[in-house]
């Protein structure tokens, strides 16, 4: 299955006409040749660097232990992979949650906004975690991962933003989808974070245009968890604002962490505005969620095992999809 790592890095070499860059942040060193593992760069700002765009170039980031200095290349300022068609593949055990190829902020840059940005396109990012959060960060909205390109296939990564209560605020995201974006996929992918409260923050994730011309069309995620800890009961799993066509979940699980201190039932898990198409809900549910939205949308579509769960509801619905929120 792709969500192996080790299936994903075959498949990927016996496909690939390009080269493969190798990358170790814990005993690499950027004046190396990057050419094998025994001489693997630093960092993937040299790897990238050394990659051609659109011939299938590979850059493997290893883990070489448990320990974040042991696993992790860390960021001062964002980390643009911007060259088409060269893939970023994590080698470690390819857990869902906690994956030890990681991409993180450093911890004295306080300023960063947006910490890992895809802009390029027909790009595979695999078993990665993209994490950011750092104490006392000054950043307006940080956000984890940005993807503006199109065509991209992010697997089993997980992609947590707002690490620190510093970086509570109401732009923040752990992942923002936006225009040009268009027909990217997420499979098997943790997307958020619960150890974290969320007092000011609006949503999670953003798939955003910015218009009635420049809107992000179908984005699809499969088999992913959302998880969030909020306090705010009226903030929302994923805001959708000028999408297109459609924006699918296929067999997702929507967590609003119960019983922390401070926690809220969240009312609903989507906000909507100006959506043209659908948002498909498929076999997906929602636990400690009082809704897919706060009031019926037209624009929301579900056919769902589990429509929602809290603590004192249990509805199991299955065949054709509705376009009210409500499930019956």
């Amino acid at each position: 299955m792709i969500n192996n790592a080790y299936s994903t890095i075959l498949a990927l070499n016996a496909m690939t006409q390009g080269k493969i860059w190798h990358v170790k942040p814990y005993s690499g060193r950027d004046s190396r040749d990057g050419k094998t593992a025994d001489t693997a760069f630093k960092t993937l700002v040299k790897a990238q660097a050394k990659a051609t765009a659109n011939k299938n170039d590979i850059v493997l980031l290893y883990t070489e232990g448990n320990s974040a200095s042991a696993t992790t290349d860390y960021q001062a300022t964002a980390l643009a992979w911007a060259k088409d068609g060269v893939h970023l593949i994590g080698v470690g055990s390819g857990v869902m949650i906690g994956q030890r190829s990681r991409i993180a902020q450093l911890s004295t840059s306080k300023t960063v906004e947006d910490l890992f940005t895809l802009s390029a396109d027909n790009c595979c990012i695999a078993n990665l975690e993209i994490y950011q959060g750092v104490a006392t960060s000054t950043a307006t909205s940080p956000r984890a991962m940005v993807v503006s390109g199109q065509r991209n296939r992010i697997v089993n990564c997980q992609i947590s933003g707002m690490g620190d209560t510093s970086m509570d605020t109401a732009g923040a995201r752990s992942l923002a989808v936006i225009y040009p974006a268009a027909e990217n996929i997420f499979q098997h992918c943790y997307i958020g974070l619960d150890t974290v409260i969320r007092a000011t923050n609006a949503a999670e994730i953003d798939i955003t245009g910015t218009g009635v011309a420049a809107r992000v069309p179908r984005t699809i995620f499969e088999d992913c968890i959302f998880s969030r800890y909020t306090s705010v009961t009226t903030s929302k799993m994923v805001a959708h604002t000028y999408c297109d066509r459609f924006t699918m979940y296929k067999n997702c699980s929507f967590l609003s962490i119960p019983g922390i201190t401070g926690s809220a039932l969240m009312t609903g898990a989507f906000s909507t505005s100006d959506v043209n198409g659908m948002i498909a809900v498929q076999g997906s549910s929602l636990f400690y969620i009082g809704d897919w939205t706060t009031a019926d949308d037209t624009s929301v579509y579900i056919s769902s095992y589990n429509g929602v769960q809290d603590d004192d509801i249990t509805l199991v619905n299955i065949g054709v999809a509705s376009t009210s929120d409500v499930v019956d």
